[in-house]
């Protein structure tokens, strides 16, 4: 899963927020774009690679390379 880039989509998150967090259209939306932004800076600054919903439901990111190597260095 190394080359997905982005599989939840702006209105795929405001869902989940809507449904996670009782909120209603217009909130989940507002928020579901901060997180979108966020995710992307995350990105841009090479954190992460990208990111999905997994077969539970969860949002999970994926680290990049260098932050893998950063949190589990060679021994």
């Amino acid at each position: 899963m190394a080359d997905v880039t982005q599989s939840a989509s702006l209105a795929s998150i405001a869902a989940y927020l809507k449904l996670t967090h009782e909120c209603d259209e217009q909130e989940a939306m507002i928020e579901a774009k901060e997180v979108m932004q966020n995710l992307v800076a995350m990105r841009q600054k090479g954190f992460i690679t990208g990111w999905y919903f997994d077969a539970q439901g969860h949002l999970e990111l994926l680290p990049s390379e260098a932050i893998l190597r950063r949190i589990n260095p060679p021994k």
